[in-house]
């Protein structure tokens, strides 16, 4: 039997079936003024803002089943990027992402939250480095199938992804998938060149060997580049992003993210000592 076919939600659309089972959804403003969409869930003491990749969005099924296990243990703010799904603006494939992470994160320290970790998958990833290294104000860094620099990828997927985007009918059909990309030309530091900034803050970098898109070396790249505190997993099958995300990886997540808020905490006692 074919999978099923999921497409984005579109922007301006209120939620519905497909807001997951005990979430609230909610909406912040990026500092550029892009208005985002997207939900939280889960009533542990401390927040997790997770991020998804390129073409994908907050509701999306396998994405929703990551988010339900984290939310056993943490508050998790998910949002659709933007240019995708149910938020307004662009798609900067990373380069202005960061200011998205950036309104989710304020939102959760609205709402009383003290430990705030970001989690981010591909271009997600990219822009919670970028988020933690550029503003700050964060207590960990998840980044998981991440690119450490914007050129030199040589596999098909990439190929693809490049083709798509670099023409107006790629373009178009990427819109017609509900990814907005834009046709302006958007340059940043690689995330290998500000990886560096996020210590204190400890960083997490998750990569399968048999990524297909970008291959093993860039997340030692990454690993290299970051400073203490850190940590580098490698999965031998694990694919890309998402294509990883079954039960196991998630509770493996979670308890990663509580690794990294245990370490947190006892920096801050250290200091206070």
């Amino acid at each position: 039997m074919p999978a099923r076919l999921h497409r984005a939600p579109r922007p301006g659309r209120p939620h519905g079936r497909d807001l997951p089972a005990g979430a609230t959804p909610l909406e912040a403003g990026a500092s550029d003024g892009v208005r985002l969409v997207g939900h939280r869930m889960g009533s542990g003491p401390n927040a997790v803002v997770f991020c998804h990749g390129f073409s994908g969005w907050s509701t999306k099924p396998r994405l929703v089943a990551v988010q339900s296990v984290l939310a056993e243990r943490f508050t998790v703010f998910a949002f659709d990027f933007r240019g995708h799904g149910r938020s307004d603006g662009e798609s900067t494939y990373g380069v202005e992402e960061h200011l998205d992470v950036d309104a989710a994160v304020r939102v959760a320290r609205d709402q009383g939250f003290k430990r705030v970790t970001t989690v981010g998958g591909s271009m997600g990833g990219v822009a919670v480095i970028r988020h933690a290294a550029l503003l700050g104000g964060v207590d960990g860094v998840v980044t998981i199938s991440t690119p450490a620099t914007w050129l030199g990828h040589d596999s098909a997927a990439v190929r693809r992804m490049a083709r798509l985007s670099a023409t107006p009918s790629g373009r178009a059909a990427l819109r017609a998938l509900g990814v907005r990309v834009t046709s302006r030309t958007v340059r940043g530091d690689d995330p290998a060149e500000v990886i560096g900034r996020i210590a204190p803050t400890p960083v997490t970098i998750v990569h399968g060997r048999d990524d297909h898109y970008f291959d093993e070396e860039q997340a030692w790249l990454l690993y290299r580049r970051a400073n203490e505190p850190k940590r580098l997993v490698l999965a031998s099958r694990f694919g890309h992003a998402e294509a990883g995300f079954d039960e196991a990886f998630a509770k493996r997540l979670s308890n990663l993210v509580a690794s990294q808020a245990q370490a947190r905490e006892t920096q801050s006692a250290a200091a206070a000592g």
